[in-house]
This record gives C-alpha cells, sequence and structure tokens, in this order.
C-alpha cells in the first residue's frame, strides 16, 4: 500500500491520523512504513499543523521527534567557524 496516497483534500494517512490524535497510527505509519520526511519537510510539517489545530500537541512531539531523528538541527563545526572567522574580518 502506498502511505503517501492522498485523499480527496490532498492529505495522506499521517495527516489525518495526526488530526486525529492517533498516536498509534503515526507512529506505526512512521516507524514500521519507514516514512521517510527528509524527503520532503511539507510532508511532515502539514501533519504538525494539524495536530496543532485540532489540539493534538503529543502528535507534535511524536512527528518533532522523528523529524530530529532524520534531520538533526545542529550547523556543521565548519560552517560555525567560517561565521566567525567572517565576523571578526568585519570588525
Amino acid at each position: 500500500m502506498d502511505m503517501e496516497q492522498r485523499d480527496y483534500d490532498s492529505r495522506m494517512a499521517l495527516h489525518v491520523a495526526a488530526a486525529e490524535g492517533q498516536a498509534e497510527v503515526v507512529r506505526f505509519l512512521l516507524e514500521a512504513c519507514k516514512y521517510n520526511p527528509s524527503q520532503s519537510q511539507l510532508l511532515i510539517i502539514f501533519p504538525m499543523e494539524e495536530a496543532l489545530h485540532f489540539g493534538h500537541h503529543g502528535m507534535i512531539t511524536i512527528l518533532q521527534d522523528y523529524q530530529n531523528k532524520y534531520n538533526p538541527q545542529e550547523a556543521p563545526k565548519k560552517d560555525k567557524e567560517t561565521a566567525e572567522n567572517n565576523l571578526g574580518g568585519l570588525l
């Protein structure tokens, strides 16, 4: 079954499960179905918006944790050093 198939509102199963607060289904779709949020940021952002709209804040945490697993927010050390050097040259 294609987990990225969309309904009449262009929502995928992950969107609907997040909107309805179905934590077990969200975890199943993420873990067992090997959903990869790194393919497109929008595929994880829209379910977060659905969960927020319907007041399912626990869903947001699950989705953010899963996204961070695939897309860590750390800046590479080299980029930080380059930025510091550029700043030093401006002073």
